[in-house]
């Protein structure tokens, strides 16, 4: 399912207008209409987060992204919607490449210490 109807069919499954799902989410209602009709495809991360709990589900499923973390859309997706995770990473890559490969071998030593 497109996620425009899919946002629809959980709002009005939950017995909420336009009006009250924006206001949970820190929207005006037009907003959520255009989400609802396609108008607006692409999300911000923070109002998809805000949206799936707003509407009692995760972002992965509110997204149709696959929930198993086994495949990689689904860890890709989770990773994605991990605030400090993404943060870490982007001071990760502006480290030069030797200091990069130093943290790389941390992140394997601590991984050993844990089997």
């Amino acid at each position: 399912m497109e996620i425009g109807p899919k946002i629809k069919k959980l709002r009005e499954e939950r017995g909420m207008t336009l009006e009250e799902l924006g206001d949970k989410v820190g929207v005006g209602k037009s907003t959520v209409r255009k989400w609802e009709n396609g108008i607006i495809a692409n999300m911000r991360r923070d109002k998809i987060s805000k949206l799936a709990n707003a509407l009692g589900c995760s972002p992965s499923e509110l997204m149709g992204w696959d929930n198993n973390l086994e495949t990689s859309g689904g860890f890709v997706a989770q990773m994605l919607m991990d605030e400090e995770f993404t943060s870490y990473v982007k001071k990760l890559y502006s480290l030069p490449k030797e200091t990069r490969s130093k943290v790389y071998g941390y992140i394997d030593a601590l991984g050993r210490d844990g089997e």
